[in-house]
């Protein structure tokens, strides 16, 4: 086996080993050669060519969510490690495990007007957990500086906080030079696991606030799959006074809990707002997507209680009293141990239960006599998605349609709420299928999304798991739900941005299947080949058109429809 002749590259490839990695995301570029020759002559890595470093950056995001392990994106200098930025991002808020390798300059080089020469030490150090910049050796005290570094910085990105890291490694020339004399690493410094507990005075605390409550809440936001946290949920949700809130991309189910939010909300009667304010909360995992429970939580100056290593001090509900940079399912187990000391107070969460119930109750009726709508095309599209699938959702209106249907329990639900952004649901759909291809996955996206994340289908690595579901509506159709941009000049021109592009011709370039819809009808008609067997080896897409139709205003009759059934 051959590999780069430089000695830090070899080195950066055995801490690459170590810590897991087995996939890796290059963009090309001349002066990260030396680390793509050595990656790609290595058989123990599977090595994916991306020139977008954007796209190439949320390939990885996807890739190492799906695996739960680290995965390498590297790149050239200059702007290119600028453009995995907004990955960098969704990777520190959502806890995935990004190992970043910029190429650099040598750094005498930096503000001297050399060609793809920026300032690239710590650029990403706002949204990684560790970074270092990775100077040439010339000695053995420097190699021993070097592999200490590596060492810290490479299992930071997969420790009991997960996360990206930033390596900018300055390579001198020549930087093509191979040999087969092949370092590996002297001074690694192996990182222990540990576990973080509860100490007793700290569960006397928790046990006082949470006791001292009779109408408790827990809210779950964004999680991976873990049966072991939805077993604790439900056995929480069995108390009365504990009601138990989630989302779909929460991934745990169960009918004690409550599915839907904002239908939910929506059939609260005014006058019994209060009644369902609860006097603590509690608060597990990522982002909640729904605005109206945010507000409603925040009303309620309820005492908030937060399990979770991942930003500890995050007070979503402004009421944040205690939190425990423990696991959430450490957390709840300790919760249930009090609940079963002292069950049921009140009858709190057999109330939202209740209430979730009847908007459930009443879904069908009321969705069936709305029109032709993205809200109409949701629920087709929820209806028929495939049992045991891997479902991404692109941000903005159409994650907001798919949490008022309820949800599939065998269906892992994805989203890129980490920063919410529309820049790479494509792309990182496409990641997480490459590397589970015996998985079916299927994007469900809207057109802005679809159209900004367009380089995500350029690419020889599409797999033939996933079908894209595009329900292109001619713009930011958000912009006409939410309140504030109908009030202004610049409604439809800027914020909406009206546009009337088809995905057809971006299909034929990349050789999609493409499949077309613009009612119910041709869109049933068109389903039994849209999710069978891929003819060319390569994604179907389906592009389902609402644009002449009035989505928001459908949308809020069909809430208005649920209040007056109250």
């Amino acid at each position: 086996m051959i590999s780069s002749a430089k000695l830090e590259v070899q080195l950066i490839v055995d801490g690459c080993k170590k810590v897991g990695v087995t996939h890796v995301v290059i963009s090309p570029g001349s002066r990260n050669a030396p680390l793509s020759i050595a990656f790609d002559e290595d058989p123990h890595f599977r090595v994916f060519v991306v020139p977008d470093e954007r796209v190439a950056a949320f390939y990885a995001h996807g890739m190492a969510q799906k695996l739960n392990k680290p995965v390498v994106i590297t790149c050239t200098s200059g702007s290119a490690p600028l453009n995995y930025y907004p990955a960098i991002a969704e990777a520190f808020y959502q806890g995935t495990p990004l190992i970043v390798i910029s190429a650099d300059r040598p750094v005498e080089w930096v503000d001297q007007g050399d060609g793809q020469t920026i300032r690239q030490e710590r650029v990403f150090d706002q949204m990684v957990l560790k970074s270092a910049q990775m100077n040439e050796i010339h000695s053995e005290n420097q190699r021993w500086h070097f592999e200490r570094k590596l060492s810290e910085v490479l299992q930071a990105a997969n420790g009991s906080r997960k996360g990206p890291v930033h390596l900018n490694v300055p390579f001198s020339e020549p930087l093509y030079e191979t040999t087969e004399d092949i370092h590996i690493l002297k001074n690694w410094v192996e990182l222990a696991e540990t576990e973080t507990t509860l100490t007793k005075n700290s569960k006397n605390k928790l046990e006082t606030l949470w006791n001292g409550s009779e109408k408790r809440l827990i809210i779950v936001g964004q999680e991976q799959k873990n049966p072991d946290l939805q077993e604790v949920l439900e056995k929480l949700a069995l108390d009365g006074s504990t009601a138990v809130l989630v989302e779909h991309t929460s991934n745990v189910f169960s009918p004690y809990f409550v599915s839907n939010i904002d239908r939910t909300l929506n059939v609260i009667p005014e006058s019994e707002v209060k009644a369902f304010h609860p006097d603590c909360i509690v608060t597990i995992g990522g982002a909640i997507i729904s605005k109206k429970i945010k507000v409603f939580l925040r009303q309620s100056k309820a005492p908030v209680i937060r399990f979770g290593e991942d930003f500890p001090f995050m007070d979503t509900y402004q009421n944040l009293r205690f939190t425990a940079p423990v696991s959430a399912l450490n957390g709840l187990e300790y919760l249930l141990e009090l609940v079963q000391k002292n069950p049921h107070k009140s009858r709190f969460g057999f109330a939202w239960k209740k209430v979730d119930q009847f908007g459930s109750d009443d879904q069908k009726t009321i969705c069936a006599a709305q029109p032709w709508s993205d809200l109409k095309a949701m629920e087709f599209v929820m209806d028929v998605i495939p049992d045991y699938c891997n479902l991404h959702i692109s941000n903005s209106s159409l994650i907001r349609y798919a949490l008022l249907f309820d949800p599939i329990k065998t269906i892992h639900y994805w989203c890129n709420r980490g920063t919410s952004g529309i820049d790479g649901s494509s792309s990182t759909a496409v990641g997480s299928a490459i590397v589970s291809p015996n998985e079916s996955h299927v994007l469900v996206t809207g057109d802005l999304s679809f159209f900004y994340d367009s380089n995500a289908w350029w690419s020889k690595y599409l797999p033939s798991n996933l079908r894209i579901i595009l329900v292109n509506n001619g713009g930011g159709d958000i912009f006409n739900i939410i309140p504030g941009p109908k009030s202004t000049n610049q409604w439809k021109k800027i914020f909406v941005a009206e546009q009337e592009l088809s995905a057809r011709d971006i299909a034929k370039t990349y050789s999609l299947e493409y499949f077309n819809a613009a009612s119910q009808k041709e869109l049933d008609e068109q389903l039994e080949a849209f999710f069978g067997e891929s003819k060319n080896g390569l994604p179907k897409l389906l592009e389902i058109n609402t644009m002449s139709e009035p989505n928001s205003t459908i949308l809020e009759n069909y809430f208005k429809a649920f209040r007056k059934r109250i």
